[in-house]
């Protein structure tokens, strides 16, 4: 039909929809991969130990970290700290999740905080409000705007 507007998607998706979870605990991992990929329309990726989600995060480029506190060899704000200095990093939303967490250290650097044990409900809702503020800051001005196309 001559004239008639359509407009642009409505929903941001990330280049990569993929949430890295970075947790030591193979049971807590398999469980939070599942929940996501059933709950979201994210995928995952869950990595065991800090240095290899510091050697593999890069090539990944998540869209959000879920980072274990209390890792081998590296605790979670180290690791956050470290995968900072990657620029395609820089700006990618973090949770961090442990029974017990340095609040004021996550507040300085605006980590999320999750603590075990974790509630399903309290996850997905962290997850969606964390990746709702990732996905705002990633549209652009143009995309931001109302754009239509006229179909003819």
């Amino acid at each position: 039909m001559p004239g008639e507007v359509v407009p642009p998607p409505a929903t941001y998706v990330p280049p990569n929809p993929t949430i890295l979870i970075v947790e030591d605990d193979a049971d807590i991992g398999n469980f939070l991969q599942q929940l996501i990929e059933e709950e979201t329309p994210y995928h995952t990726v869950v990595i065991d130990h800090g240095q290899r989600a510091l050697e593999q995060a890069p090539a990944i480029q998540p869209c959000l970290l879920l980072l274990d506190y209390r890792l081998p060899g590296i605790n979670g704000v180290e690791l956050y700290d470290r995968l900072q200095h990657v620029k395609e990093l820089q700006k990618v939303p973090a949770i961090m999740m442990s029974a017990t967490l340095p609040v004021q250290e996550l507040e300085k650097r605006g980590i999320y905080q999750l603590r075990k044990p974790m509630d399903i409900g309290n996850v997905i809702r962290m997850i969606t409000h964390a990746l709702a503020s990732y996905e705002e800051e990633q549209l652009s001005p143009l995309t931001t705007q109302r754009e239509y196309k006229h179909v003819s």
